[in-house]
């Protein structure tokens, strides 16, 4: 960051701020959610400039400064040579012809790490924008994908309205996914991929709203999911094809043919899913099933090495087969939603996120011993966008866990599914206080008829 980078991102901090604060004024007359809008897009920004701080004044480099230099180097060769801009953006480059791109830096992502590179992609039209400048590009980076997550927010918000304070700390206001899913940053895409896909999906599947706008924020969020991180895609399907299944198994009046038409709809929405996976196997790389397998169990081993200065975690060993994964399942649940916990802390960015950590832990434990264990999920089952939330997390948690080894890559990798964690938890407690009320309630009437039958 230069100098032009401090005059140019407060004029488009204030242009944003100016237009949101209008478009929330417009939308706060008929919709009073909207007044969280302005405070979730606030601290977007604000996450995605403490992220840009971080990188270049504590960490002195890394991977959100090397998206914007590759991206700022497409810039440049689109305003020195339109057509090899056109070439390198558009067509399918080859290794050895890295010299057409005017780079500047020493360092740019290519052809060799297509995701990267295809990340680095979508990140050119707004550098072009922002006229170079990184804060400006953070700033804008974070409002556009805020949108995605604001969407997220209003489908659970439509589903339980009276927890719309609660869901905006555990969807709008989590600090580390503030933190890590704002900047330039692939994780910033994402997050905001998959809170397009539920959103579409909620929309066009659930409540059958036949809208193209619902088909197209579901077909962009899986596209921008396959292009960048296909895993999470992965860990959507399961959750999406139960919660299709269980709505049309609410529909049923009958409780005969709805035992009977469960196990099937539950076969042929599993069948589906994995015929969805099959077909795109191919085309997945090292994302598909089979490679997922082998890059776990080589994160697995590698993670013992000592150039990781002991900023790692072990799960344990196991076989790099389906059942071998399993046998380890639950250390990885555990790791990808609680760790690095308070004991793992080794500098000051892992002692905010196990601080963070530790009340989620406290939050899941308090409700696993109020609930018991056997209700706690079976209230799971009760509602299908809870049912869809809460599985997307431990498939997620689950697919992470078992192939990242080291705590700097896991707290980035795993918040996609923090929130809707964390909102399955919202959910939950919910439904305890709800329980005691009516408990409450039918004791005093109890009371009450006991009181007028003793005056009789």
């Amino acid at each position: 960051m230069d100098s032009l980078d401090y005059l140019i991102s407060p004029i488009y901090l204030a242009i944003i701020l100016l237009l949101a604060h209008k478009f929330t004024l417009k939308q706060r007359q008929t919709k009073p959610i909207y007044r969280y809008f302005l405070r979730g897009l606030i601290l977007k920004m604000f996450g995605a400039v403490s992220l840009g701080m971080v990188y270049f004044y504590y960490y002195k480099g890394g991977d959100t400064i090397n998206y914007f230099l590759t991206a700022k180097g497409f810039v440049n060769t689109l305003l020195e040579n339109p057509d090899n801009f056109f070439h390198l953006y558009f067509g399918d480059p080859t290794a050895s012809e890295f010299y057409l791109m005017n780079t500047g830096s020493e360092f740019v992502y290519w052809v060799r790490d297509p995701f990267a590179f295809t990340v680095s992609k979508y990140f050119v039209p707004i550098v072009l924008i922002c006229m170079k400048s990184y804060l400006a590009s953070a700033v804008v980076v974070a409002s556009i994908c805020y949108l995605g997550v604001w969407r997220l927010f209003l489908v659970f918000v439509r589903e339980f309205p009276h927890l719309e304070k609660q869901f905006a700390w555990s969807i709008l206001y989590i600090p580390s996914v503030v933190f890590w899913g704002s900047g330039i940053m692939k994780d910033s895409i994402t997050f905001s991929a998959t809170c397009l896909y539920v959103h579409g999906f909620y929309w066009f599947f659930t409540q059958r709203v036949w809208k193209v706008k619902y088909l197209l924020a579901l077909g962009l969020g899986a596209f921008l999911l396959l292009t960048i991180k296909p895993y999470i895609l992965f860990a959507l399907l399961p959750g999406s094809v139960l919660w299709f299944v269980a709505l049309r198994v609410t529909r049923i009046k009958s409780a005969f043919f709805k035992f009977m038409f469960t196990p099937t709809l539950l076969v042929i929405g599993i069948a589906i899913g994995l015929l969805v996976l099959q077909q795109l196997g191919n085309s997945l790389g090292k994302y598909s099933i089979e490679s997922v397998i082998k890059t776990a169990s080589g994160a697995q081993q590698d993670l013992k090495q000592s150039y990781y200065g002991g900023n790692t975690f072990n799960i344990g060993d196991y076989e790099p087969t389906p059942s071998g994964l399993l046998s380890v399942a639950h250390k990885a649940v555990f790791a990808a939603l609680f760790r690095p916990t308070l004991l793992d802390v080794k500098n000051v960015v892992m002692g905010i996120t196990a601080i963070e950590n530790s009340f989620i832990l406290g939050f899941c434990l308090y409700l696993l011993i109020k609930l018991r264990f056997f209700k706690f999920f079976s209230l799971i089952t009760s509602h299908p966008l809870l049912m869809f939330s809460f599985i997307f997390s431990i498939f997620f948690a689950f697919s992470v866990g078992v192939s990242i080894s080291n705590y700097g890559a896991l707290v980035r990798l795993k918040i996609p599914c923090i929130p809707f964690f964390v909102s399955s938890l919202v959910i939950l407690n919910d439904m305890l206080n709800q329980s005691f009320k009516k408990k409450r309630a039918s004791q005093r009437v109890s009371v009450d008829e006991g009181r007028v039958v003793w005056s009789g």
